[in-house]
């Protein structure tokens, strides 16, 4: 009778990890909640970013900088628009900084903010990681409409090819 009660478990644990949704996020889909805090315990969640365009880039400190000419252009178009424009975009840099010490990590991150002239947050936990399905050791790049909605979810090295099409999704979405 045990044995047939622990084939029965087992058979409830497989149906119930089955069915399970996946985690992770991709285009079309609403964006999961987040919470992320910087270097200086400034706290950004999801729904501080509602009625904007977000454009962020979750990456680790090593894959910080494979996606450098999407940002520089990003800045380059970002830095053309009208301050009207400006003010519907929000740019979002955070960093996984879950495997890493909080106090070395926290003045690191203070310190990038300042070189990079954004505020870099920080995914601590690894919930963002998580609840998005970002790619680990990549570099992950998102944009989420002004209803919340992920317009564009890709991992790796964007090819500059890609960047007139991010240009027009952005435009689309203003």
């Amino acid at each position: 009778m045990a044995r047939i009660s622990n084939i029965l478990m087992v058979g409830v644990l497989c149906i119930i990890v089955c069915v399970r949704p996946a985690i992770g996020a991709s285009a079309g889909e609403k964006a999961p909640y987040f919470r992320v805090t910087s270097g200086s315990n400034e706290v950004l969640t999801s729904d501080m970013i509602k009625s904007k365009i977000a454009v962020v880039f979750y990456e680790t400190k090593d894959t910080v900088e494979r996606n450098r000419l999407l940002k520089e252009f990003l800045n380059t178009l970002y830095a053309k628009m009208p301050r009207a424009e400006q003010d519907e975009i929000i740019k979002v840099a955070i960093i996984r900084c879950s495997t890493f010490m909080p106090t070395i990590w926290r003045r690191n991150l203070r310190e990038h903010s300042k070189k990079e002239g954004i505020t870099i947050y920080g995914d601590w936990e690894g919930l963002m990681e998580r609840d998005y399905g970002m790619k680990a050791d990549e570099s992950n790049f998102l944009i989420i409409d002004k209803t919340g909605i992920i317009r564009m979810s890709r991992a790796g090295v964007i090819s500059g090819n890609d960047f007139h099409s991010i240009e027009d999704l952005i435009d689309d979405l203003k």
